[in-house]
């Protein structure tokens, strides 16, 4: 019996990585993160679409900014 476990053991072991993966990434995409994501729509919040604007304009001005002063 115990021949039998350490010749199976590499094999588990090599299994089990994938296995706990798809587990996790099912656990990841559950009801956690239902609520900053809309999975049937598939779309963002509106009010994160506007604060993502605001944060894309304020840094293409900080690199505007930057390129002038390296010129």
């Amino acid at each position: 019996m115990i021949q039998f476990i350490t010749s199976i053991a590499p094999y588990a072991f090599i299994l089990v990585c994938p296995l706990m993966m798809l587990f996790m990434m099912k656990g990841r995409h559950g009801k956690n993160s239902e609520h900053s994501y809309n999975h049937e729509a598939n779309e963002l919040p509106q009010s994160e679409i506007e604060q993502l604007k605001s944060q894309n304009e304020k840094m293409s001005r900080e690199l505007e900014d930057l390129k002038k002063h390296i010129k």
